[in-house]
C-alpha cells in the first residue's frame, strides 16, 4: 500500500507541476505581451509626437505669414491664443533673422538674444526637421521650421517644443495602462484557467479512479491465480492419492465459497474500485492462510456519502493489509486467523471496520501506532497508519480502534458528509 500511496502522491505531484508550469507560461506570455506592447506603443507615441510637432510647426509658420506685420503685442496676444489650443505643444518660440525671441511661450523672454542651438536646414531640404534638446524650460523634444517671405527671403525660424517631462508623463501613463491590463488579464487568465484546470482535474481523477480501478482488478486476478494454483494442487494430490469423491466436494465447496464472496461484494458494494480491492484482498487473506469474513449486513452505496475512490481504497486497504500483517506475525499455530470486514453506509455517514484475531495492541504502545515512523515490524515501516490517519482526517473523519492481547484488534474509521 505504501507503494500506490507513492504513486498517487506522484500522480499529485504531476499535477500541481501541470498547474505550476501553466500559470507560469500564462504569466510570462502576458507579461512579455505587455511589455512588447508597451514598447511599441511608445515608439509610435515618439514617432506621432514627431509629426504632430512637424505638422503644427508648418502650420503656424503659414500663421506667421499673415502676422508677421504685427506689433510684438499683437503678435503675442496671438500667437498665446494659438497656443492655447494646442494640447502637444508645451513651448512655442519665434526667433527672427537677427537671432532675437520675437515671441515665446515664457513672456520673460520676448525680445531676448536666442542662445540655444541654430538649426542647420541645409541637412534639411524640407525646411524642418525635429531633435532632442535642452532649452531654458529644460529637456524636450523640439520641430524647428524655417520662415521665409513672400520673395523667399529668410526671416528666421521657430520652434514647436514638447518638454520631456510631458513626455515622461504620457508615458507613465501609458505603462500605468498597460500594467492595469496586464492585472486585469492574468486575473481573468487565472479564472479560466482555474476553472478548466478543476475540469480536467476531475476527468483525470474520474480516469485514474477507473485505472485504480482496473489495477485492482488486475491484482485480485494475479493474488486468485495464485490461491487458485494452490487449490489446484490440493485437487491435484486428492486426485493421485485416488480419493475421487473428496476431490469432487472440495472442487464444487471453493467454487460455492468463490461465488457467493464475489456475488456478495457486487451486490453490495457499488464502487468497482472498492468492491475490486475487496475481492483482491480476499484472495490475498487465503494466501495467507485467513479466512476473510464478510459481516452480513455490509452495504456501500456511493450515493449516500461523497468520499473519492482513491481516499477509499488506500484507507481500506491499508488497514486490511495490517491486518493481515499482524495475524501473520502470530506464531500461535493452533489459533484461527480470521478478519472480519464491513463497511456501511446511510445519508452522509460512514462506518468502515477491519477486525483481526492478531496478537493485539500492548497498552505501553497504543498511543504511538498513529505516529509517523513508529511501527513493530522493523526499520523503514510504519508509516500506514500515520498516513491512513492523516487522510481519514482530512476528509473530516476520524479513526479508533480496541485491542485485546491475544485475542486481536478491531480498527473503526467514521467519514460523514457536512
Amino acid at each position: 500500500m505504501e507503494k500506490k500511496e507513492n504513486n498517487r502522491g506522484k500522480l499529485d505531484s504531476i499535477r500541481k507541476e501541470i498547474k505550476r508550469t501553466q500559470l507560469i507560461l500564462i504569466i510570462t506570455v502576458t507579461v512579455l505581451l505587455t511589455i512588447g506592447g508597451a514598447i511599441i506603443n511608445i515608439k509610435s507615441n515618439d514617432s506621432a509626437l514627431d509629426q504632430i510637432l512637424q505638422d503644427t510647426s508648418r502650420l503656424i509658420s503659414r500663421l506667421y505669414n499673415f502676422t508677421k506685420d504685427f506689433s510684438r503685442k499683437d503678435l503675442c496676444t496671438y500667437m498665446d491664443a494659438v497656443v492655447l489650443e494646442l494640447p502637444d505643444v508645451d513651448v512655442l518660440s519665434i526667433v527672427d533673422r537677427d537671432n532675437v525671441r520675437i515671441y515665446h511661450s515664457n513672456h520673460n523672454l520676448i525680445n531676448t538674444e536666442y542662445d540655444g542651438t541654430h538649426p542647420d536646414f541645409s541637412m534639411h531640404d524640407k525646411g524642418f526637421y525635429t531633435e532632442n534638446d535642452i532649452g531654458p524650460s529644460g529637456p524636450q523634444r523640439r520641430s524647428y521650421c524655417a520662415l521665409y517671405d513672400g520673395s523667399g527671403e529668410y526671416l528666421g525660424f521657430l520652434m514647436t517644443i514638447r518638454l520631456k517631462s510631458s513626455i515622461a508623463n504620457v508615458t507613465e501613463r501609458t505603462i500605468s495602462l498597460f500594467l492595469i491590463v496586464v492585472v486585469v488579464a492574468i486575473l481573468l487568465e487565472l479564472a479560466v484557467c482555474t476553472y478548466i484546470f478543476k475540469k480536467i482535474k476531475k476527468d483525470f481523477l474520474e480516469f485514474t479512479e477507473d485505472f485504480e480501478g482496473t489495477k485492482f482488478l488486475v491484482d485480485s486476478m494475479r493474488a486468485n491465480n495464485h490461491d487458485f494454483t494452490n487449490k489446484l494442487h490440493v485437487i491435484l494430490g486428492l486426485i493421485q492419492i485416488q480419493e475421487y469423491d473428496k476431490a469432487v466436494s472440495y472442487i464444487q465447496n471453493i467454487s460455492i465459497i468463490q461465488r457467493e464472496t464475489i456475488s456478495k461484494i457486487m451486490k453490495t458494494v457499488d464502487n468497482p474500485s472498492f468492491a475490486a480491492l475487496l475481492v483482491g484482498k480476499i484472495a490475498r487473506a487465503s494466501e495467507c492462510n485467513v479466512k476473510f469474513i464478510l459481516k452480513d449486513e455490509i452495504h456501500f452505496d456511493s450515493s449516500d456519502i461523497d468520499v473519492p475512490s482513491e481516499a477509499l481504497v488506500t484507507v481500506t486497504g491499508n488497514l486490511i493489509d495490517n491486518a493481515l500483517d499482524a495475524m501473520n506475525m502470530d506464531t500461535s499455530f493452533d489459533k484461527t486467523k480470521e478478519l472480519t470486514f464491513g463497511t456501511f453506509t446511510k445519508p452522509g455517514e460512514l462506518l468502515i471496520t477491519v477486525k483481526d484475531t492478531g496478537p493485539g495492541i500492548a497498552d505501553d504502545i497504543r498511543e504511538k501506532i498513529f505516529e509517523n515512523g513508529f511501527s513493530t515490524k522493523g526499520s523503514g515501516r510504519g508509516v500506514g497508519l500515520y498516513h491512513t490517519k492523516q487522510l481519514i482526517e482530512s476528509l473530516g473523519g476520524t479513526i479508533s480502534f480496541e485491542s485485546q492481547l491475544g485475542n486481536g484488534t478491531c480498527f473503526m474509521v467514521k467519514l460523514q458528509n457536512k
